[in-house]
């Protein structure tokens, strides 16, 4: 029969291992420490925050949405006449409530629904951004409030056709992986009444940093995993570089080639050029002559939206005037006009 240990052993074997560190070595049945772990990184592992989205799946929405930053990027620059630098800060997974927590009050929260989905996500932006886009859109210089305000009505008018801007490149972005259509769909300023998650369900965040001269601002997209879950195995890097690389099918090419057809184009055809001063302009009288660079046997040039394409002879085809096109232009042609 085993020997049963009395309390005030217990309490004695206790204590020599608290005071030691740990157990002996030799109590556990062996001295070698790889055996046990010892000097091997330990994975982190949060069970209050598992990581439902892989390292890789990470990868690809990283890349995904810088490339939506490069072409809002190059939008917003235009349309504010201003320098403008978006950069990926981080793509993050984490509850809806801590994303929540993370949002100031007041921020301008657009909801958007991904269509194919059947779902909704959140862009945010801080107020201050807002207000200096306002601001430049109406041709100041880009002074924002120094204190953070709700926005008025007239200026989510002016800023919602931006938003939409951002959702259809956003959505030209996300074409590489799957075909999404983002459509907006309702505005709010606090962030506490906006719930399109469980507030213990993981969210994909992605934050950008928007500098536009001397302000810097975030902007946060918010997509609940849920909607994610059906195109989650999409986002790999075989798949991501697969949807790159592929061709354009037969039907596709067919679309191109009809809206080509129907495309109307400008076609000019020049009859000569000459410089006349002002003062002879204004000179001109009924049945005067200018005198153009041309002789009547030189080809004409033809221009298809502003290129020079063919050269060609004037004449009349029925009871209108018309022209024949005789070649294409060459290098040459381009060259001796420019000599000339």
């Amino acid at each position: 029969m085993a020997e049963i240990l009395s309390q005030n052993e217990i309490d004695a074997l206790l204590s020599s291992v608290s005071e030691e560190g740990g157990i002996p070595d030799e109590d556990l049945g062996g001295d070698d420490e790889e055996e046990y772990g010892e000097g091997k990184a330990a994975n982190v592992y949060d069970f209050k925050h598992p990581n439902r989205v892989s390292k890789d799946q990470l990868r690809t929405l990283q890349t995904i949405h810088e490339t939506f930053a490069k072409t809002f990027n190059a939008y917003l620059a235009v349309r504010l006449r201003t320098i403008v630098d978006i950069n990926l800060i981080s793509v993050d997974q984490l509850q809806y409530s801590e994303f929540i927590l993370s949002i100031s009050d007041p921020s301008c929260i657009y909801i958007f629904r991904v269509e194919e989905l059947n779902g909704v996500a959140i862009l945010e932006i801080s107020p201050n951004l807002v207000l200096f886009i306002v601001d430049r859109l109406f041709g100041g210089k880009g002074q924002a409030s120094e204190e953070a305000r709700p926005i008025t009505t007239i200026e989510q008018t002016i800023m919602k056709k931006i938003i939409e801007k951002a959702m259809e490149n956003l959505s030209t972005a996300w074409q590489q992986v799957a075909p999404l259509t983002f459509i907006l769909e309702g505005f709010e300023s606090n962030p506490d009444v906006v719930q399109i998650a469980p507030p213990g369900e993981t969210v994909i965040t992605i934050s950008l940093e928007v500098k536009i001269q001397d302000t810097s601002s975030l902007m946060n997209i918010c997509f609940p995993y849920l909607i994610l879950e059906d195109i989650i195995s999409k986002l790999n890097v075989q798949h991501f570089i697969s949807m790159s690389k592929k061709e354009s099918s037969e039907e596709e090419v067919s679309v191109i080639n009809d809206r080509l057809r129907y495309t109307t184009l400008p076609l000019i055809a020049y009859l000569g050029h000459v410089d006349v001063s002002v003062h002879d302009l204004t000179s001109l009288n009924l049945g005067d002559v200018i005198r153009l660079d041309k002789r009547v046997e030189d080809l004409l040039e033809v221009t298809i939206g502003g290129n020079k394409k063919f050269l060609g002879r004037p004449g009349i085809s029925g009871k209108k005037k018309a022209i024949k096109l005789v070649r294409s232009v060459t290098e040459d042609d381009i060259s001796d006009r420019e000599l000339g």
